[in-house]
């Protein structure tokens, strides 16, 4: 029989052996890097890293935490909000955004040996550089695509597929200024970022024509994706290629540039104005840049590789879907710009929102 005094004893062992142990994990634990950016780039099946985070974090020691937004608004505000983030993925038309903001910093070349061989029209451009200094790193471009159901649909050439009344109910959007972007290509409007008082109009109304044929407007890469696997939806807009992951779902689709041509980004890392690590995320973006991590992106998302060395490691097949063979593809897109008077495409925006919500409801 155990004494109390002796069972007092053990209880102050047993309590010293849990904290002790709770002492070491915590200051075993792995330092943290603090990622965020557009949701197709987390990790398919862990949605709070970002893809190629296992050879880094195995290389590094540091744990990847990766937060994912849906659009641009959105990240412009989760900088301007959050301290607690230290690397940024953002579209080329935010990076001037956060740099005006002074959201952001420089980075150093020199730590990011990669960034060298950078697709031709991705290095030193005006987009990422400002009184000399580099501040973002492009890591993956690609055109917002026609994307179908290659078994249910012949293959479209012009964005006015959306309003052809077999495909009522079977369309959806991106919830997104680049509704107005297509629909003002569809109308022949080249100036697409700018628009006049009397384009925007005419794209209105439009689009209010469209709202009788669209199912929903999407949030975001995961409610795409589902919307895509269901079956309810055969033709969107989309700003990345998901037709690999969906082939899983024995789901066939392709993605189209149609004849009016189509939008496009580059995605690029920026440093947190706040980082406290910058060592490691110089070391984090190169690693993102690099050939191996740049083939799984591209796997994943069906975005082009901003790192030209990746053609080595991909199928003649991978090279000519991504139009990796075509030169002048890149100029072929109209980048995603700033747009002046923002402020009315948001109108229109919200004008269409909120005219489908009253059609869904009357239907």
């Amino acid at each position: 029989m155990i004494k109390p005094q002796h069972a007092y004893s053990v209880l102050i062992f047993l309590l010293a052996l849990v904290t002790g142990s709770a002492i070491a994990e915590a200051t075993s634990s792995h330092p943290v890097l603090h990622v965020a950016g557009w949701d197709a780039y987390a990790d398919p099946e862990n949605r709070n890293k970002t893809i190629g985070y296992k050879s880094f974090e195995e290389q590094s020691g540091y744990k990847i935490e990766y937060t994912s937004l849906n659009n641009l608004d959105e990240i412009i505000q989760y900088a301007k909000t959050n301290e607690q983030f230290d690397v940024l993925i953002i579209s080329n038309e935010g990076i001037e955004a956060l740099y005006k903001m002074n959201l952001v910093q420089d980075l150093n070349l020199e730590k990011i040996p990669y960034y060298q061989d950078l697709h031709h029209s991705l290095r030193y451009n005006n987009w990422c550089q400002f009184n000399g200094k580099v501040y973002a790193i492009p890591w993956a471009w690609g055109p917002t695509g026609l994307l179908y159901n290659s078994e249910e649909v012949p293959e479209p050439d012009s964005w006015d597929i959306f309003w052809d009344p077999k495909y009522k109910g079977k369309v959806s959007l991106w919830n997104d200024v680049s509704m107005i972007w297509i629909t003002a290509l569809t109308l022949g409007y080249t100036d697409i970022y700018n628009l006049t008082n009397k384009q925007l109009n005419e794209v209105k109304k439009k689009l209010l024509l469209l709202n009788e044929q669209v199912n929903t407007y999407y949030k975001g890469e995961q409610e795409e994706m589902d919307l895509l696997i269901s079956g309810n939806v055969l033709i969107t807009n989309s700003w990345f290629d998901p037709s690999a992951r969906l082939a899983k779902h024995n789901k066939q689709f392709k993605m189209v540039i149609p004849k009016e041509g189509a939008v496009g980004m580059f995605d690029s890392y920026m440093l947190s104005r706040n980082n406290k690590s910058i060592e490691i995320s110089h070391d984090f973006i190169n690693h993102q840049i690099s050939p191996a991590v740049q083939l799984k992106m591209s796997h994943i998302t069906g975005l082009e590789p901003s790192n030209i060395e990746t053609l080595a490691l991909m199928t003649q097949d991978e090279i000519h879907a991504l139009h990796l063979d075509d030169q002048s593809y890149f100029r072929k897109i109209l980048l995603w710009d700033v747009m002046p008077r923002k402020h009315l495409y948001e109108q229109v925006m919200q004008e269409i929102l909120k005219n489908h919500i009253k059609t869904d409801r009357v239907n």
